[in-house]
């Protein structure tokens, strides 16, 4: 009898229907967006349609995924309006505008790991409803991180994992494969970094089944990074605030 491993494998292997959209917000990326495409076409081998949402880019993002469409037709980008170009609305057009079972969101600057995407179908297929790329986890890690960064994300991964026993050591990263049943039923409000945070914990106080793999991070090697150490404090905070006070 075949062991889980070889038949998910040879599941993914001979899967041909489209089921998974890789949603991907992007704003000033043309120093990496295009390296991206490629690796996500290379390393994932799981059918896959991708969104890339650009946030009212400056320099020439849409121009380069405009063109790389062309030879690539499961790709697709969408370009915001000047109103609604912040994180949370980019995630929310790419989210509305997927139309398969399954829906992983990642960045666009390298940092993710396209091959993780395999782990994650893997593991959704054996009936999670969020599948979590962890940093944290046991054979997870980062590379080239800046420290305050790291400082940030660590220290609220790993407090509210101890203090609430959340099934994923990893609540702040936002690369994860989600059903989108599930997505469209969680209502935010949150607007920026730490809209991972609040996902997460509603989706698990809905009795959500949360499970995670293991992936490794790289700090940004080209372009300027979108994170902004000081203006994410209030939002962790406020939003770290609301799961204590809401943990049962």
């Amino acid at each position: 009898m075949l062991s889980n491993d070889v038949n998910v494998g040879f599941m993914i292997k001979n899967l041909k229907r489209v089921s998974v959209t890789i949603v991907i917000p992007v704003r000033n990326e043309e120093d990496s967006i295009i390296t991206n495409l490629r690796l996500i076409k290379k390393q994932v081998k799981i059918p896959h349609n991708i969104i890339i949402v650009d946030g009212c880019s400056m320099d020439q993002t849409f121009s380069l995924v405009s063109t790389y469409t062309k030879s690539n037709k499961n790709v697709k980008i969408i370009c915001t309006s000047p109103k609604k170009s912040g994180f949370k609305d980019s995630l929310d057009i790419g989210i509305d505008a997927a139309k398969t079972e399954f829906i992983v969101v990642m960045m666009g600057d390298l940092c993710d790991d396209p091959k993780t995407i395999n782990k994650m179908y893997e593991e959704i297929q054996n009936g999670s409803d969020i599948v979590v790329a962890s940093r944290y986890m046991s054979g997870g890690g980062k590379i080239g991180e800046p420290k305050f960064q790291g400082l940030i994300s660590r220290a609220v991964s790993k407090t509210l994992h101890f203090l609430t026993n959340i099934p994923t050591h990893d609540v702040s990263n936002p690369f994860r494969m989600y059903r989108k049943k599930l997505l469209n039923s969680i209502k935010t409000e949150s607007r920026g970094n730490e809209i991972p945070i609040e996902v997460i914990y509603k989706a698990h106080m809905a009795g959500a089944k949360i499970t995670e793999v293991p992936t490794i991070w790289r700090g940004r090697e080209s372009g300027k990074s979108k994170f902004r150490q000081l203006k994410v404090v209030p939002g962790y905070a406020k939003v770290c605030l609301w799961v204590l006070l809401n943990h049962k």
